[in-house]
């Protein structure tokens, strides 16, 4: 199988290759630094990365969109998305082996909207208590000698 051997090979290279080449001026922190080897469900090798960093998935969203893969084989695919297992993942074929990079599938972080935030009382920056001082009545005051 050294055959097979040197196709994974050949495919993982082009594949980050064509990944830094894509994301590395935007995105920096985006790596794809650990690579598994897998078989897919059609019995064909698959090679499956997962993209981490602080912004993996506008990292991968750009590379599956933007970026053109040079693809030679007649059963060669393009990028696509799936959504799958709690996962995105941008998969193509090359040579005959499948390549999967994918991130997990976070939900949105959303802010509270203010309906649901709890009311404070307003405070003032110095060391008064938050309510208005009482003012004192005024009264006429002599001095007796």
């Amino acid at each position: 199988m050294p055959e097979l051997a040197d196709v994974l090979i050949d495919v993982k290279l082009s594949a980050v290759r064509s990944w830094y080449q894509a994301v590395r001026d935007r995105y920096p922190s985006a790596l794809v630094p650990d690579w598994r080897v897998g078989e897919a469900e059609d019995g064909a090798p698959r090679l499956t990365v997962q993209v981490i960093g602080r912004e993996a998935q506008a990292a991968l969203h750009h590379f599956a969109s933007a970026y053109h893969l040079a693809l030679a084989d007649s059963g060669d695919l393009r990028p696509v998305f799936e959504y799958r297992d709690n996962r995105v993942v941008c998969v193509w074929r090359s040579q005959g082996v499948w390549v999967e990079m994918w991130h997990p599938d976070l939900p949105p972080v959303t802010a509270p909207s203010p309906g649901l935030m709890p009311r404070r009382r307003r405070t003032f920056p110095s060391a008064r208590l938050p309510f208005p001082r009482r003012t004192r009545p005024a009264t006429l005051t002599t001095k007796e000698n």
